[in-house]
């Protein structure tokens, strides 16, 4: 018990880093899809307006949604006790990497 205590602990110190590659690796898998979406939705526009379009929702909508995502995932570790706390980041990032290999980004 003393041993999840002490990564509970440690993954409470690191939460917003945890965060953030939770909700980065988010991004690079299903990214894609996105930047499908918008080149679909926009392929008859001017090259100037796709470009803004294209900066707009990647530099402004996804970064105030994962900003966003990180600070509720920050808040939302707090309330767990150490063992959830463990077990959710292990099958968070285990879910993750089955996500990926899944999307064949492994």
């Amino acid at each position: 018990m003393e041993i999840i205590d002490y990564l509970g602990k440690l993954l409470r110190s690191n939460s917003m880093y945890i965060a953030i590659g939770i909700v980065a690796t988010t991004i690079t898998i299903y990214g894609v899809y996105l930047k499908r979406f918008v080149k679909n939705t926009t392929k008859n526009m001017n090259f100037f307006f796709r470009f803004i379009i294209y900066v707009f929702v990647f530099a402004f909508v996804v970064g105030f949604f994962s900003a966003q995502a990180v600070n509720l995932l920050d808040n939302l570790s707090t309330g767990l006790s150490n063992l959830h706390l463990v077990l959710g980041v292990v099958l968070v990032f285990a879910l993750l990497s089955l996500l990926a290999k899944n999307e064949k980004q492994i």
